[in-house]
């Protein structure tokens, strides 16, 4: 019987090396900022030697780009899964921010990193990082107008102000959540969901038909 090739093996772990990288990375760069850490500090939380990290990344700003792009193909998925719901609008929103509040906290330090750090890239990838960002805030904007058009909310405030509160609001909040404080994840997401359907609707009390589709998404 023929040997089994060893590539397959090779990159499966490659694979993990890569997943390993990209974890201390996170990891140090929220801790001690992206400007201020360096890829020696990457390869002594990964175990392994700085010029080693080079087989893997070939620069910090790289690093940096690939896990924010990991977080925007995570954001992708979960746009495509929202926009595919048979639902109302304001349904969409709610569930919408409620999956992103609870990614953001569980995934709390590569969110502080996000918001923080990603100016610190140049050139096409910084280009490419904004429109991934511009990608977000335009869906959360169309939900808005969608409701907005489907008369499920009064038309009272641009969409564009909406958009921006509720993302500026979510930016803040894995700066303060402490996985050992009083609050789970799952309650500050159902809040922030809640807030974020107030602040659409005007605060007005929601119409039965909504609160029972909640009910059913829960």
């Amino acid at each position: 019987m023929a040997k089994p090739i060893e590539q397959p093996r090779d990159k499966r772990q490659r694979r993990n090396r890569d997943g390993e990288i990209l974890e201390a990375a996170i990891f140090v760069f929220a801790q001690k900022g992206y400007a201020a850490a360096s890829m020696q500090d990457v390869a002594d939380a990964v175990g392994v030697l700085k010029g080693s990290l080079y087989h893997y990344i070939g620069s910090k700003e790289e690093l940096l780009f690939r896990i924010f792009d990991e977080s925007h193909q995570e954001a992708a998925r979960r746009i495509e899964e929202v926009s595919a719901m048979d639902a109302e609008p304001l349904t969409k929103l709610y569930v919408y921010f409620k999956r992103l509040v609870h990614t953001t906290l569980v995934n709390r330090e590569r969110t502080v990193l996000y918001f923080r750090d990603w100016r610190q890239l140049t050139g096409p990838r910084l280009v490419t990082v904004v429109k991934q960002r511009e990608e977000y805030e335009s869906f959360v904007r169309g939900l808005i107008v969608e409701a907005y058009k489907a008369g499920k909310t009064p038309v009272h405030i641009k969409p564009k102000y909406v958009s921006f509160f509720l993302i500026g609001g979510l930016n803040w909040v894995a700066d303060w959540y402490r996985e050992d404080g009083p609050d789970t994840a799952d309650l500050v997401a159902e809040s922030y969901a809640r807030m974020a359907i107030a602040t659409v609707t005007g605060a007005q009390e929601a119409p039965p038909s909504f609160v029972l589709d909640l009910d059913v998404l829960k």
